[in-house]
């Protein structure tokens, strides 16, 4: 009562103060805006409600930072009681997981066992081995009797050794008094013995698995760690044979090594792997062995026939009474029986037909009856997934998940669905969610966004530039990105990268240089765009894209991540105070400057951070990334970034303009240099006093000033010209002249018209009534050397180059430093993985959003708002958020489940399917992967040969219906 007594009032107390720091933050904001033109008074006012503002954030942050609830402190003084509060929660946890397999519906199934000596044990069996005993409650008994409090259990496929381990868990506590070690059912397939001693792992597991344990007591050791110490903990470590047969040697010196008086254990393990084991590591020393016998007749008879409804309890009377041999031996595998047991309580099925000779001529043929029906039957009481669909469903993924898979034998990873699409998609499917994160943010900021991004000149335009950003992101995804996170990423593979995307970007330019060559210069922004132009350059956009993704170190096949403060205790406290103070910065930055897109990537992030420390994600303890080693993460992957990114965009660059600029050096030394004098289509040709060529206009031009929120200076276009401006400040219809100004580098004329006062007889830019010129014409006019043609072309796409460095610098940096890999062995649920990797993924992305904009910000001060590179640094700086989302682990498996989801061969809700296969006893769960019950359910599955799914949109939502 006490602690929840305190939780609230802290809870309140959050939520004044939080309620107070936004109020006063939107307060300052306004008076901020507005009290410019006001006076004293109101600049005090601004200032006060400014610094109260200041002051509600860092109390806010002071809460956030306090002590732990003092309830946590109270049960690390109190071991024994956390033991007894332990014992209640795995109570609960495992009778429910017994109601699930029915274990006690309405009792469990005998098995017995017998009395193991040499060589799977160190001794004789004393007393000796008697023919049979009861598995349990005997082996819960006989547990209580042992000296060395050893005990070993085998079995083969199939005997009920993860069963038996359930019900020594239960029937342990049934007789435990407080204070008395409590049975933890610890799987050891998410051990690994090679790098964590078994100490370790249990206090990590327990830590994991019961939250309350993962509290530090008074001597710095978590609770789980000091409850192992004190003897409080009997562990039951089932599946030793689920460890790589590598690690067997390992795996017995920590047993023997780890266990002690204070630390008993009972462990489980097929008879085969563990008499390996016993011959290359020796025996756990004092342990007693025990074997499980098969079931006999007579006790299959006995369980079926109790276990089930009148009328198939008369069924398995007759024919158990004289049964074939082939059922005999099927039955005599504890997993058989409850697989009959459970497809013979539907009405529609007669055991009977078990004794068919002609059907079921071998105990093989039984089997795989039941199997076959096992997972309809388990379907047929709900009515969320029809069963036959379930079937189909679990066959493509037993398929799909073989012994080839990650993980062992059985797993089904959610990350690892993307291998199952066909190869092209594996591709195509990132790149195109690449791309439509991408627009949803550019197309929105680039109509709406007050010009920060130049908007396209029409719609067919924005389509085109967006399937060649898609084109570039697929050939990208597809050739630059490394096979996985650990594929080598040293010089080589950064050669082989640089030589790719310069030999993908030079055939973009010989296109460009073919349809469109830069006859002018290569000016990046503000410039009428020929359509053909508008695709390749979305291509070398989508190419930069995913060069930057390759060399930040996203991988074709990305592993779930984690967030990098899983294992502090005040990590998600941290993540909240910075996520406030990045929100309230935003919100600031607003108030003073008014600037939209900075303001709210501030605010975005700060609020991606602040829900990331509020909510539970999956804690696996041991993942944490210290401050300082993300900082030097983050400062290698930056230096690397810019000198890679750098020397690959300049390279890249320099190609294109070089291969563009030739084809546009040649065609205008190709074209007639005609005499000064000459009248062509309306324009007189000739000389200015500084020797540079000029055109006048004979008859009157229609031309328009137009300006853009992200240029200083208005522009001159045509009228009628295909170009997005933002404000039309005068239009003028009479005589123009064109010149070439050394001072600018650029082609301007004096604006000629009355309108606007300002720019009067003034000189404004002309680069696009140049490009509208008459083909002769704009050849005569642009006419110089081929070197000066090249260098023109050039130099625009070195100055990209750099920026594309300085971007790519601040990704790589991110990327390394928050690339904090998700441990899945020791993961709660598959579930709570995907959620991390999402809230890591958006994490990460929004980061380097940030900085990145940031940076763009600096440069965009330095080098000038009428720069050649126009708005290209907002462009590339916010895909860089963006695109990177789909080539996570979580937005790659989400292209996974809708192919699956369209195609049939998976429901729309994957995971909630997954969920309720586990309920049903059709999957078990290990870490964050899902197996199938048993092995010779998976094999039968991936065997089964079903009739083609249908296929499209329509029959999968049938399916799902």
């Amino acid at each position: 009562m006490r602690a929840t007594r305190f939780r609230r009032v802290r809870l309140l107390r959050r939520a004044g103060l939080a309620v107070a720091c936004g109020a006063l933050v939107a307060l300052a904001v306004v008076l901020v805006r507005d009290g410019g033109a006001a006076g004293d008074t109101d600049t005090v006012s601004m200032w006060v409600s400014v610094v109260s503002a200041v002051l509600s954030v860092c109390a806010f942050a002071v809460d956030l930072l306090r002590g732990q609830n003092p309830g946590e402190a109270a049960a690390a003084d109190g071991r024994q009681q956390a033991a007894d509060a332990l014992a209640g929660a795995v109570r609960a946890q495992w009778s429910a997981e017994a109601r699930r397999r029915r274990l006690h519906d309405p009792e469990p199934l005998d098995v017995q066992w017998t009395r193991e000596g040499p060589p799977l044990a160190d001794h004789a069996p004393v007393p000796p081995p008697r023919q049979a005993d009861d598995a349990s409650p005997g082996l819960v008994g006989l547990f209580t009797t042992l000296p060395s409090r050893r005990l070993v259990v085998l079995g083969e496929a199939g005997a009920g050794k993860s069963v038996l381990a359930v019900r020594f868990v239960l029937g342990t506590l049934e007789r435990r008094e407080p204070g008395e070690p409590v049975p933890v059912l610890f799987p050891l397939a998410a051990w690994n013995p090679l790098t964590t001693p078994l100490r370790d792992w249990l206090a990590d597991r327990l830590a994991t698995d019961y939250d309350s344990l993962s509290t530090l007591v008074d001597d710095g050791r978590t609770l789980a760690t000091a409850l192992l110490d004190d003897g409080l903990v009997l562990p039951v470590l089932d599946g030793f044979d689920e460890i790589p047969r590598a690690a067997h040697e390992a795996a017995l010196r920590h047993l023997n090594t780890d266990l002690d008086d204070r630390l008993p254990a009972l462990l489980t393990s097929r008879t085969g792997a563990w008499a390996d084991a016993v011959r290359s590591g020796g025996p756990l020393t004092a342990a007693e062995v025990v074997g499980l016998r098969p079931l006999d007749v007579t006790a299959a008879r006995s369980y079926l026939t109790r276990t089930a409804r009148p009328a198939t309890t008369v069924a398995w009377t007759r024919v158990l009474t004289n049964p074939p041999p082939p059922l005999v031996e099927a039955l005599r595998s504890p997993l058989m029986v409850t697989l009959a047991r459970t497809v013979y309580e539907n009405p529609a099925n007669d055991p009977a037909e078990l004794t068919d000779p002609e059907r079921f001529p071998t105990r093989r043929h039984i089997e795989e009856r039941l199997l076959d029906a096992f997972v309809p039957t388990a379907f047929a009481a709900q009515r969320t997934w029809p069963p036959e669909a379930a079937h189909r469903w679990l066959t493509h993924l037993a398929r799909t998940h073989g012994p080839d898979s990650p993980g062992s034998p059985r797993a089904l990873a959610w990350w690892d669905l993307q291998a199952t699409l066909p190869r092209p998609l594996r591709t195509l499917g990132p790149a195109l969610l690449a791309l439509l994160a991408t627009a949803a943010l550019l197309v929105p900021i680039a109509r709406y966004g007050g010009g920060v991004i130049a908007d396209w000149d029409s719609w067919e335009s924005r389509v085109l530039n967006l399937a060649g950003i898609g084109t570039g992101l697929a050939f990208g995804l597809a050739y630059l990105l490394p096979a996985t996170q650990d594929t080598p990423q040293g010089p080589r593979w950064l050669i082989r990268t640089a030589l790719r995307t310069t030999a993908a970007a030079s055939a973009v330019a010989l296109l460009l240089g073919w349809l469109v060559p830069p006859l002018v210069s290569s000016r990046l922004g503000a410039v009428l765009t020929p359509r053909p132009t508008w695709y390749l350059n979305g291509c070398c956009f989508g190419l930069i894209l995913s060069m930057m993704f390759a060399v930040a170190g996203l991988p074709r096949r990305p592993a779930p991540l984690s967030l990098p403060w899983a294992g502090s205790p005040s990590g998600p406290q941290a993540a909240r105070v910075l996520g406030a103070l990045l929100a309230f910065t935003g919100l600031a930055l607003y108030g003073y400057t008014g600037t939209e897109l900075p303001a709210a990537t501030c605010v975005v992030t700060g609020l991606v951070l602040l829900l990331a420390g509020t909510r539970r994600t999956d804690r696996a303890p041991g993942t944490y990334v210290a401050p300082a080693t993300a900082l030097r993460a983050f400062a290698r992957g930056l230096l690397r970034g810019f000198a890679a990114c750098t020397l690959i965009g300049v390279c890249a660059g320099a190609v294109v303009g070089t291969v563009s600029g030739t084809f546009a050096a040649v065609k205008i030394h190709r074209a007639t240099d005609w005499s000064p004098g000459t009248e062509i289509e309306g324009w007189r040709l000739g000389y200015g006093p500084n020797g540079s060529r000029t055109a006048r206009s004979t008859t009157p031009q229609q031309t328009v000033l137009v300006e853009r929120a992200a240029l200083s200076s208005p522009f001159a276009v045509a009228r009628g010209a295909r170009i997005h401006r933002d404000t039309e400040l005068a239009m003028y219809t009479g005589p123009l002249t064109l010149r070439h100004s050394p001072s600018t580098g650029s082609w301007v004329t004096n604006w000629p018209g009355r309108h606007p006062e300002a720019w009067r007889g003034r000189q404004v830019d002309a680069h696009n009534i140049v490009l509208a010129l008459p083909p002769e014409v704009r050849l005569w006019l642009v006419r110089r050397d081929a070197a000066s043609v090249i260098r023109d072309a050039v130099a625009p796409l070195l100055a990209f180059g750099v920026l594309v460095g300085t971007i790519g610098g601040c990704a790589s940096g991110v990327y390394r430093a928050l690339n904090t890999p998700s441990d899945t062995i020791r993961a709660t649920s598959p579930r709570t993985t995907l959620r991390t990797d999402r809230t890591a993924t958006l994490i990460r992305s929004a980061v380097a959003a940030l900085l990145a904009g940031a940076v763009c910000l600096l440069l965009i001060a330095a080098t000038g708002r009428d720069s050649t590179l126009g708005t290209m640094h907002t462009e590339l700086w916010v895909p860089v958020g963006t695109s990177a989302l789909a080539l996570s682990a979580w937005g790659r498996t989400a292209t996974a489940r809708v192919w699956l989801a369209l195609t049939g061969r998976a429901p729309w809700r994957l995971m909630t399917f997954l969920d309720d296969a586990h309920r049903h006893g059709v999957l078990r769960q290990s870490g964050a992967h899902y197996e199938f019950r048993h092995e010779h359910l998976r094999h039968r599955l991936a065997a089964t040969s079903p009739e083609s799914p249908p296929t499209g949109p329509r029959a999968a939502l049938r399916q799902n219906a």
